[in-house]
């Protein structure tokens, strides 16, 4: 299977499966003047996660060198979302979404899109290496990024990826040039290693942003959450061949 291939399994023109929706809450001062009060803003609709089974030609033969590549398998995984909109003169300012896989033996390699990043220690020149095996990857944000900067430049945020090992890894999206972040889906992938023994993957996505309004005539940006426990999701990855 090329990378190619890898990529056609991620139908982007395909309507995604919803997992779950979950509202966001900002914190709102109770009547008495006390905090502890909560007003819903907006939320998060996610969608059920999709994997695809690498196969050891898909990368570079330095790679496949390494004394435990034989006992690895390694997954190209899809999460994607989408904001729900927001009362009359609110405004996403950012948004987070995060991902904790169950398995300990579970290790990210690579993020699309990745701006900026903070890598955990496990990713260094075996890293880039697999990383440029699927240089379809790259090249699929690279052509989102020019399409959107056509026609809708100050509409596209800014993402940063990031990684941080045991406490899971993500997303963070970042409006600029003064536009908000709209409300319709962004898509990420993530390419992950695990003991070729593995037949699932699970784990969990939570998410938070921040928001700006009015309040009394003042402009305030508050975070907003919902509330927990996270969204758990799980992909089945058949007996490893």
């Amino acid at each position: 299977m090329t990378s190619a291939d890898v990529l056609a399994i991620f139908d982007e023109d395909g309507e995604p499966v919803i997992l779950a929706r979950r509202r966001y809450y900002l914190p709102s001062p109770n009547r008495d003047g006390t905090d502890g009060g909560r007003v819903h803003a907006g939320g998060i609709v996610i969608h059920q996660p999709v994997v695809a089974i690498l196969l050891p030609e898909d990368f570079p033969p330095l790679s496949r060198r390494r004394p435990d590549f034989a006992g690895l398998r390694h997954v190209l995984v899809r999460f994607s979302f989408m904001l729900d909109r927001l009362p009359p003169r609110h405004a996403y300012d950012s948004a987070t979404v995060t991902v904790v896989l169950d398995h300990p033996g579970a290790v990210v390699l690579a993020q699309r899109p990745s701006l900026v990043t903070t890598e955990s220690e496990s990713s260094g020149s075996t890293t880039t290496e697999m990383s440029a095996a699927l240089e379809g990857l790259a090249r699929l944000g690279a052509q989102r990024t020019k399409t959107v900067q056509t026609t809708r430049r100050t509409s596209l945020p800014l993402i940063t990826a990031e990684n941080r090992g045991p406490g899971g890894f993500g997303w963070h999206y970042q409006a600029q040039d003064g536009a908000p972040l709209l409300s319709h889906v962004e898509s990420s992938r993530a390419l992950i290693e695990l003991p070729k023994g593995l037949t699932e993957l699970s784990g969990t996505i939570n998410s938070e942003a921040i928001v700006s309004f009015f309040r009394y005539g003042v402009f305030t940006r508050s975070k907003a959450m919902s509330p927990p426990p996270p969204v758990q999701f799980r992909l089945s990855l058949g007996t490893a061949g």
